[in-house]
């Protein structure tokens, strides 16, 4: 039986017009239906969506954040199917043999991302505020966890001025030989042409780089382990946040999560990622 909160929300399809793709769609509105209220988008709704609606709803109603519309972006699947999807849909343009060993758990279509971020802004932003007209126009929030972090680090960086705020967990920044990176090549010239000041959040567990002690499905031990040395998580987290103080950005913030590992820290994550987006600027903490 859903919380007294979460009863208040609404799911319905929406199938991207250019792609075809099929997405389930969570949304609740804030008890204070104030004009101009942000919309905060979070990727991989059935494992965030519930966490970020009772901590933004409950948190705004009593008036220690913004209200605002939170809005999941998920898939009507199975845990396998979902994890295949939201590769497909995550990910930038990748050699289709890239990564013949995680295809049992990610499968192997890759490349995505820009149409993902195109039926977002062009095509669930309009939907949303149709059904919560008090969602703001300009006021937007992307959080993303994982291949999430990683396209919530590629909108960022592509498109700065299409969020107000941008919250990028536990990123895959290893994807495809660090290809993202390039991106910041570029950066400056994007946020002059577009007048974006965005704020940022980078985050991560401290764990991610510990050795693994289990084989990931279809990889054996020694593959996995190899793998996760390579990603260099915690790294290039830490990284990319230190790359991102040469740039003017409204605020950037840098979190490592004590005890917590990949998955475990996803509610941590998401708690950070509410207070972070939807505090008031005069506001904000300083830690």
């Amino acid at each position: 039986m859903p919380t007294s909160i979460l009863s208040r929300a609404e799911t319905f399809p929406m199938t991207d017009k250019a792609t075809g793709h099929a997405f389930s769609i969570s949304l609740i509105r804030p008890f204070m239906e104030l004009p101009d209220s942000p919309i905060l988008i979070v990727l991989d709704s059935g494992i965030t969506f519930g966490t970020a609606a009772e901590a933004a709803i409950y948190r705004g109603a009593v008036g220690a954040l913004i209200p605002a519309v939170v809005v999941g972006v998920g898939y009507d699947a199975d845990i396998l199917a979902t994890m295949r999807l939201r590769t497909r849909d995550m990910t930038p343009q990748t050699p289709a043999d890239k990564y013949p060993e995680m295809a049992p758990l990610m499968g192997a279509e890759f490349g995505g991302a820009d149409a993902f971020l195109a039926f977002i802004l062009d095509e669930l932003i309009p939907e949303v505020r149709r059904r919560a007209p008090e969602g703001s126009e300009t006021r937007r929030i992307l959080f993303g966890h994982s291949l999430g972090g990683l396209f919530t680090a590629r909108a960022l960086l592509t498109r700065p001025d299409a969020f107000e705020a941008f919250a990028a967990s536990s990123p895959s920044l290893w994807w495809n030989d660090f290809a993202t990176l390039a991106l910041l090549e570029g950066f400056s010239d994007r946020l002059a042409k577009t007048g974006a000041k965005p704020r940022v959040l980078i985050d991560v567990a401290a764990a991610e780089q510990d050795p693994p002690q289990k084989a990931a499905p279809g990889m054996t031990l020694e593959a996995t382990q190899a793998r996760v040395r390579e990603a260099r998580m915690v790294d290039s987290a830490r990284e990319f946040a230190e790359a991102l103080k040469a740039y003017p950005l409204a605020e950037l913030k840098y979190v490592c999560f004590e005890d917590e590992d990949h998955a475990s820290v996803i509610s941590a994550a998401v708690g950070r990622a509410v207070t972070f987006a939807l505090t008031a600027p005069s506001a904000a903490p300083t830690a």
